[in-house]
């Protein structure tokens, strides 16, 4: 899950929530903080503790993207009492608690459990995969496409990484553009976090991910660009 930071509240004052869309898709793109699937149709600006059970409305620090799948199954269930319960991707090191293996997200339970014994961390990154259903196999019927687009992304990413491989010795400027090729792509078909797991030999790949995607805060990746064991 890509870690962001959004900065301070960069208007003065909004009268409706959903006059911060243009504020939130400058500051970290048209992609859902959670699941980070590309959202350019219907964006939806998701309130983390929700306005229904007592989150403030217009408050930036309350405000998120979502996809229509994350918010629909985050619903109203997390509250300012509870908030506290989870991880989130504007305050915490969620690089380093989710995983990608073949495609398939995972709570990265041997990280957070080495950078906290105390398993406080698990729990909360396990009750925000749970909350959001981030590994949901979608069965025929259901109209979750977070799963088909993500194994896409990760097809895709596979397919520039030998294309990578294949061009090394070329001229800087041909792999050079190659780069601008390959951060394009990813860019337009999202999945930040399945492109940086794919590229993770590549430093020179990762940097360009991280600069190229709108609010990725790069202090929880360390030098060669990995998530920060913090």
């Amino acid at each position: 899950m890509r870690p962001v930071n959004k900065g301070s509240s960069p208007y003065k004052t909004i009268s409706k929530y959903a006059d911060a869309l243009p504020f939130l898709e400058k500051t970290l793109g048209l992609y859902c903080s959670y699941c980070e699937f590309p959202i350019a149709h219907l964006p939806e600006v998701e309130h983390v503790s929700a306005k229904s059970k007592g989150g403030d409305l217009t408050n930036w620090d309350n405000l998120l993207l979502g996809c229509k799948y994350c918010n629909t199954r985050k619903g109203d269930k997390v509250t300012p009492d509870n908030q506290s319960e989870y991880l989130w991707p504007d305050e915490d090191n969620t690089a380093l608690a989710y995983t990608y293996k073949d495609g398939f997200v995972q709570v990265n339970t041997a990280a957070l459990k080495q950078v906290d014994p105390s398993g406080t961390r698990l729990n909360k990154a396990q009750k925000l995969f749970d909350l959001i259903n981030l590994g949901n196999i979608p069965t025929p019927k259901e109209k979750d496409r977070r799963f088909a687009q993500r194994n896409t992304a990760y097809e895709l990413a596979k397919d520039a990484l030998e294309d990578w491989q294949k061009a090394q010795g070329s001229t800087p400027a041909g792999l050079n553009a190659l780069k601008r090729q390959i951060v394009q792509n990813a860019l337009g078909h999202g999945f930040f976090s399945v492109w940086m797991t794919v590229f993770k030999d590549e430093p020179d790949i990762l940097l360009a991910l991280i600069q190229a995607f709108p609010g990725t805060n790069q202090a929880f990746f360390d030098h060669d660009y990995h998530p920060k064991y913090i």
